[in-house]
């Protein structure tokens, strides 16, 4: 090939033997990369159902999130970008030699050498598109030209293999345990400054705290499962047998408290590094409203805690003393709706010493049976007793509970269980469950005074809410869909059960737990 007619990278190469077909390892720059690569999405080339592409349509704001990382001091990137060579942006695999990528190998040492024409973009990225498009929207130009990447590079791999391979990556990874990641994250919060500490870090220090505080009787002792290996190692007189909730489920907690947007504070603190400047202040301007936010802005973390403790010592001798082992008051979804009261109390208070609160006045006549059948293990679960606790605590009032559901708790604050009920069906269950995560989700942009909604189970697509009116409109849609997905098929019956159900119902009643935000929204 003629190297002055056609630039061209020569870059060392490692070959990988694997049953799909050998690939090559390499290191290169974002930029090389880029001007080498291209990605498009997966998308019907066809009425006969034929496609193109592999990848899923590129997120401008997922990009712009990952860019802030990738300028982050503590950015790093370790798995590998994966592409496919000469296959040429038209679908086909290209068979013009002053062109195509080749590889020579030297046989003395086991290295190969990969060429690289420059003539044309023949990569195509089978896995990595966002981590490798986020480098356009850098600010730090080094990390564009310098900052290398691990890239494998699959030869002449046709389309249909470039989706097979994408899907396979992306079905068969299981997901990292977030009690896990967690604990991983924040394995070395004491070697930091904890003016540097993130909310995340925090969360995952007052946990660990809580789980081992058998001085202060933190009613969290040893009932907190914690992720990794020889973990029983904590406990030098074992781990407890009864009741155990995750790490990640404390942690979400008292995130709660702390941040309404955890990731974004993390992102915007990792600007400086640890030991050079990284300080809580640096997200004080940032609109946030959670209740305990002033305190870890101030470095009162030993108020924090104290609040998080005595509000769960009210719980433990109000609520949890008096539960049977099949309650679901301390499984997670009842830990995680306890969390969301103390979330209402701190609001209602909005006291400058939390940590002085009586939450025992709160409690004083609760009697509730938690183990009844209409509570359960899941969403729908934790916005049920969440809803029972605020109705007895005179939190909440029973107008603004969805139509439906007031007989229920009108059984149950009566220490009545609800068996003499007619039963939940499944599909109402359906639609409530899937505004219940949608809302979980969102993001309040009080800034922008929009929403954005995440209506799919990866977090890849952002539905922007810009009123008060289209919030409705989409969650009632989503709501109504769900609703009918699940409904049988009877000609008779469905159609009397979809003409009965009152979406807007359910989701003003749903609402009604973001009231706060709304209003700071300027939408109520």
């Amino acid at each position: 090939m003629d190297s002055e007619t056609y630039a061209y990278l020569e870059i060392p190469a490692f070959k990988v033997q694997q049953p799909l077909g050998d690939f090559f390892i390499i290191k290169i720059s974002a930029e090389d990369l880029l001007s080498i690569s291209f990605s498009e999405p997966m998308e019907y080339k066809d009425e006969f159902g034929n496609v193109k592409g592999s990848q899923r349509p590129k997120d401008e704001k997922r990009l712009k999130e990952i860019a802030r990382y990738i300028d982050s001091v503590e950015m790093a990137f370790p798995n590998s970008i994966i592409i496919a060579a000469n296959y040429t942006q038209n679908g086909v695999v290209t068979n013009d030699d002053s062109e195509r990528w080749y590889v020579i190998e030297d046989k003395d040492c086991g290295i190969h050498r990969l060429i690289i024409p420059k003539k044309a973009k023949l990569a195509a990225v089978i896995d990595g598109q966002h981590r490798l498009t986020a480098f356009e929207y850098v600010t730090n130009s080094e990390r564009y030209s310098q900052l290398q990447l691990i890239v494998s590079v699959y030869f002449d791999l046709p389309n249909s293999y470039q989706a097979f391979l994408f899907a396979t990556i992306n079905s068969n990874q299981k997901r990292v345990d977030r009690s896990l990641a967690l604990e991983q994250f924040g394995y070395n919060v004491g070697e930091e400054p904890e003016i540097a500490w993130t909310p995340e870090k925090l969360a995952v220090f007052l946990s660990r705290k809580l789980n081992i505080d058998k001085e202060n009787n933190s009613p969290f002792y040893k009932h907190i499962r914690i992720a990794p290996m020889k973990g029983e190692n904590l406990f030098v007189d074992g781990v407890g047998n009864s009741w155990v909730v995750s790490t990640s489920t404390i942690v979400d907690g008292i995130l709660l408290l702390l941040s309404a947007n955890p990731k974004r504070d993390r992102i915007d603190m990792q600007q400086k590094s640890v030991f050079s400047g990284r300080k809580r202040e640096m997200i004080s301007k940032t609109k946030d409203f959670s209740p305990l936010r002033i305190f870890f802005l101030a470095g009162k973390d030993q108020v924090i805690y104290d609040t998080v403790l005595n509000y769960f010592k009210a719980v433990d001798t109000r609520l949890w003393q008096k539960a049977n082992q099949k309650s679901y008051i301390f499984r997670t979804v009842g830990i995680q709706a306890s969390f969301d009261i103390l979330k209402i109390i701190l609001k209602t208070e909005n006291k400058k010493d939390p940590d002085k609160i009586d939450f025992n006045k709160y409690f004083g006549s609760i009697n509730i049976d938690f183990s009844d059948k209409f509570f359960q293990a899941s969403g729908i679960g934790r916005s049920r007793i969440k809803n029972a606790l605020a109705l007895s605590l005179g939190l909440n009032s029973v107008n603004k509970i969805k139509k439906t559901d007031i007989p229920f708790y009108t059984d149950l604050l009566a220490n009545n269980n609800t068996k003499g009920q007619i039963e939940k069906w499944p599909w109402e269950e359906a639609a409530e469950v899937v505004v219940i995560n949608a809302l979980e989700k969102a993001q309040w942009n009080y800034q922008s005074k929009t929403v954005n909604l995440y209506l799919n189970s990866d977090y890849a697509i952002t539905n922007v809410i810009k009123s008060y009116d289209r919030l409705l409109t989409v969650l009632n849609e989503i709501a109504e869909r769900e609703f009918v997905e699940n409904l049988p098929i009877d000609n008779e019956f469905s159609p009397q059960q979809q003409a009965d159900f009152d979406s807007e119902d359910l989701v003003n009643s749903l609402l009604e737990d973001y009231d706060d935000n709304l209003k700071r929204l300027g939408w109520r």
